[in-house]
Formats: C-alpha cells, structure tokens, sequence
C-alpha cells in the first residue's frame, strides 16, 4: 500500500510503513535546553538525540538515497515482524516505489 507524501524533496508515495509522522513532546525551556545540551555533546541532532534514546537508527536529514530508503525498508520489515505484525500489508508488492530514489 502506497501512502500519498507531502514532505518537501521526498517522493509523492511512500509504502505506508515508511510513511513519515511527526512525534511531539511538551517540554518546558529549562527542559528543551537540557536536550539540546544533550544532543550537542553527542554530536547528534536534537530530533536524532531522541531517536538514539528510543532505540531507534539515526536519519539523515533531506532526501534519502536509495540505499538509505532501502535500509530503511528492512528496518522496518523487521520492527513489524518484531511486534508480531505481518509487514506484507504495509508495503506494496512491487518495489517499483524505489525508482524515484537516486
């Protein structure tokens, strides 16, 4: 299943599994400034900071290469299956969906 995508530079469809979703926490100042603090003496972004604590791999910002979506694809084939998920519904049969990637 194709997923319509709205995120500048990135294809129009993405397999669903891929589809990107934005994670929003409430923090106060005090508390952003310790992320950010954190982030920095990692050397990481503050969105891959949080990404890193959740056991999750880091993501290059702007559009990704065909390696890396491909990468992608298997990471998230095996965190479905890993949840006990069937991935085959979240992706389409074909990859045809990669040729838009470089």
């Amino acid at each position: 299943m194709l997923m319509r995508c709205d995120h500048v530079d990135m294809p129009t469809a993405l397999p669903l599994a891929l589809t990107r979703q934005t994670l929003r926490a409430q923090v106060n100042r005090a508390e952003m400034m310790f992320i950010e603090s954190k982030a920095k003496a990692a050397g990481m972004s503050v969105g891959n900071y949080v990404r890193s604590l959740l056991g999750l791999p880091e993501r290059a910002a702007g559009r990704p290469t065909r390696a890396q979506m491909e990468a992608e694809q298997d990471q998230a084939w095996q965190l479905l299956q890993s949840m006990g998920i069937d991935p085959t519904s979240f992706f389409p049969a074909d990859e045809s969906w990669l040729d838009d990637y470089k």
